[in-house]
């Protein structure tokens, strides 16, 4: 019985036996249906021979040994979840676009909603007349926020992002060409002007050069 045990199932022809029968006795036969992916190889021992199946492959359910470095057929290629590594500098952009629409929606909304209704001064003629800027405020909105979710989408594309940073190119000639006139008149509001073209323009330049590298 414990010989029975220790005997191992060999699946195939024996090495050195190519094209024709086994020798008698030897384990040939098929696989069991059960076992996991594909058959092992020619000469593969499998798990020990049940005591009710001696000399012939193990029934349905006898549990086999995969193969040691056995993998399934078929490679899996890169994976779609695969991590990356690096800043995205596309991400950065996207932001760069959202974010001053966003504070410009919120501050329209804010005067919408607490100086929504303006009066108008009479001319000559008329009575005073008193404006609702509540509708106007809203489309206005609507449309800016709209636009700008649309050039988000679009910065996805290396094309669009050149296009970007030609127009920060000019912004930046010309608000340079106007420096002696603005620091005179409101330097601040001059320096914040140039330093967003400046800062924007940067992450334009590492979007379109630097890539992010993949974890291999």
């Amino acid at each position: 019985m414990d010989q029975a045990l220790a005997a191992p199932v060999a699946y195939g022809p024996p090495p050195g036996s190519p094209g024709g029968a086994p020798p008698s006795g030897y384990p040939g036969g098929p696989p069991p249906p059960d076992y996991p992916g594909a058959p092992p190889p020619s000469g593969y021992p499998g798990a020990p021979v049940p005591p009710d199946c001696p000399g012939g492959p193990p029934p349905s359910g006898y549990p086999v040994p995969p193969y040691p470095g056995w993998a399934a057929a078929g490679y899996p290629g890169i994976f779609a979840a695969e991590p990356s590594r690096g800043t995205d500098w596309v991400l950065w952009v996207r932001i760069a676009i959202a974010v001053p629409s966003l504070l410009a929606a919120v501050l329209l909304m804010i005067v919408g909603l607490f100086l929504r209704h303006v009066t108008l001064p009479a001319s000559a003629g008329s009575v005073p007349q008193t404006v609702d800027l509540g509708p106007a405020v809203a489309v206005v909105v609507v449309v800016m926020l709209a636009f700008t979710a649309l050039i988000v989408w679009l910065a996805r594309f290396a094309v669009v992002r050149a296009v970007l940073l030609v127009l920060v190119v000019i912004s930046v000639v010309s608000v340079l060409s106007q420096i002696g006139t603005a620091v005179s008149g409101d330097p601040i509001a001059y320096l914040v002007d140039l330093g967003w073209d400046l800062v924007f323009g940067g992450l334009l330049i590492l979007s379109l050069v630097a890539a992010r590298p993949r974890i291999t």
